[in-house]
């Protein structure tokens, strides 16, 4: 009579087996799906193939189309004159395009000048208005810094009708300072004059 033990590990058995058939058929389903879709790779594969080679000759189709299409065109030019005065042709528009890009390069290069003449120019008109107002500042620095040190006064005298101006001048070192003074009165233009010719 087998005992309690052994028949629970029988049943143990079994459900172990049970299991281990479960997990076999779930493999093999899993094995039937990836061979499904490496056939269906596969066959993606072919199709690709296939329209490529239809992409490919539709291209060459159109090509041999276009060539035709070319072809009868040339024949019914009546101003073709063959093969070899089309590559001169050619030839001619490459030159052409050659001569404009160099022509437009020059041009650059004309415009390119022209902009740094300029800013030449402004650069240099800019440093001499600079040069000029600080010549015209240092020269008003000297007059006004004059000092009486070896002055040598000079009148001059000029008539004009109803005024009299008497200019002094005074000559220092690297400077001169002059002043005009008009007289009151004709007297005093009077004896200026004589004290004029006096000390000549």
């Amino acid at each position: 009579m087998p005992t309690r033990s052994s028949t629970q590990q029988e049943a143990r058995e079994s459900a172990l087996r049970n299991e281990l058939q479960s997990v076999r058929n779930i493999n093999q389903v899993i094995e039937s799906l990836l061979t499904s879709l490496d056939h269906a790779k596969g066959n993606m594969d072919n199709v690709s193939r296939t329209v490529d080679s239809a992409s490919t000759l539709l291209n060459t189709w159109t090509r041999i189309l276009s060539q035709t299409e070319h072809n009868q065109r040339l024949i019914l030019n009546p101003n073709w004159q063959g093969a070899v005065q089309d590559v001169a042709d050619m030839e001619n528009e490459e030159l052409l395009k050659q001569q404009a890009a160099e022509r437009r390069e020059r041009e650059l290069q004309q415009q390119r000048e022209v902009a740094a003449r300029r800013a030449e120019e402004q650069e240099r008109k800019r440093a001499l208005v600079a040069g000029t107002r600080g010549t015209r500042g240092t020269t008003r620095g000297r007059v006004v810094r004059s000092t009486g040190l070896g002055r040598t006064p000079s009148v001059s005298y000029s008539g004009t009708s109803g005024s009299s101006r008497t200019t002094t001048s005074t000559a220092t070192r690297g400077s001169s300072t002059t002043t005009t003074r008009r007289p009151v009165s004709g007297i005093a233009r009077g004896s200026g004059a004589t004290r004029g010719r006096g000390r000549t």
